[in-house]
């Protein structure tokens, strides 16, 4: 895996908990109206599902316009087992096997 993708998620995992714990830290005792609630606890997915999405495409600073269907495939099946699962980590560990296994296929 290159470095820059490594630095990428690195950063994102930083940026999505500091997303969810300062306002933990600097919020407590407020109480929010339900849609801001939700929108809080959407928006660190929202950034790492953007930054991912992004990061998916690109080899090398580059759009990889061959790589973009079974890249795209694996984004589907991704979201598909997060949303079945309610679980982000779960489905970010299934998309990374299924582009993994689906690079390595397409090699053979």
């Amino acid at each position: 895996m290159a470095s820059e993708r490594l630095t990428i998620v690195a950063a994102m995992a930083l940026v999505s908990y500091l997303l969810r714990v300062v306002p933990q830290i600097v919020l407590t005792g407020w109480s929010f109206p339900a849609a801001w609630d939700r929108y809080l606890r959407l928006l660190a997915y929202a950034l790492v599902a953007g930054i991912v999405s992004v990061a998916l495409y690109l080899s090398a600073g580059h759009l990889d316009v061959a790589a973009v269907p079974r890249r795209s495939l694996a984004l589907a099946i991704a979201v598909f087992v997060t949303v079945k699962t309610r679980s982000a980590v779960t489905g970010m560990i299934i998309g990374t096997v299924v582009v993994l296994f689906i690079s390595w296929y397409a090699r053979y």
